[in-house]
């Protein structure tokens, strides 16, 4: 259970009412990482969704050498292994505080509680983490349409071949 001044401060439940707010302050913890602690790593099953309130957190992917490289960056905001937790899958990403990390989190029984007893909240929730993602997506599209090419101007039609 947090304070709920810390579930208003949290931009991610800006679309939330007073009442709903409380709510999500009686199952949310406040969770605190210090800069280069490691938040979960690759492999580690999720357990928890966190919503980062405050600081910045690199996402790293290991190669088959041991190296890892970032690949994305998390700030102040937004959720952290959403994927994973709703998936019910093990984290595909090392995730490590750049800066100190003060977050929100939610365990699998604080979302089965809020789907059994407060089934719209649950919705919005899922809402808010959904527009989210699919930002994301729209942004690596984006990358990834620029890095090979596969922008069009305007009016131009591509031509299919079979």
């Amino acid at each position: 259970m947090v304070k709920s001044c810390l579930v208003e401060t949290c931009r991610l439940f800006d679309e939330f009412d007073e009442k709903e707010k409380e709510l999500l302050s009686e199952i949310l913890n406040e969770i605190e990482f210090q800069e280069k602690d490691v938040i979960f790593d690759q492999g580690d099953k999720a357990e928890e969704v966190l919503f980062v309130r405050e600081g910045r957190i690199g996402l790293y992917r290991s190669d088959n050498f041991g190296n890892w490289t970032k690949v994305a960056l998390v700030n102040g905001g937004t959720p952290l292994g959403e994927c994973s937790f709703f998936l019910e899958t093990s984290h595909s990403l090392r995730a490590v505080a750049e800066t100190d990390v003060k977050a929100l989190s939610l365990s699998k029984e604080g979302y089965s509680y809020l789907k059994e007893e407060y089934p719209q909240i649950a919705i919005k929730l899922l809402e808010v983490v959904a527009t989210i993602i699919s930002i994301r997506l729209k942004e690596e599209d984006k990358k990834f349409a620029d890095i090979f090419c596969f922008f069009r101007t305007p009016g131009h039609r591509r031509e299919v071949s079979e």
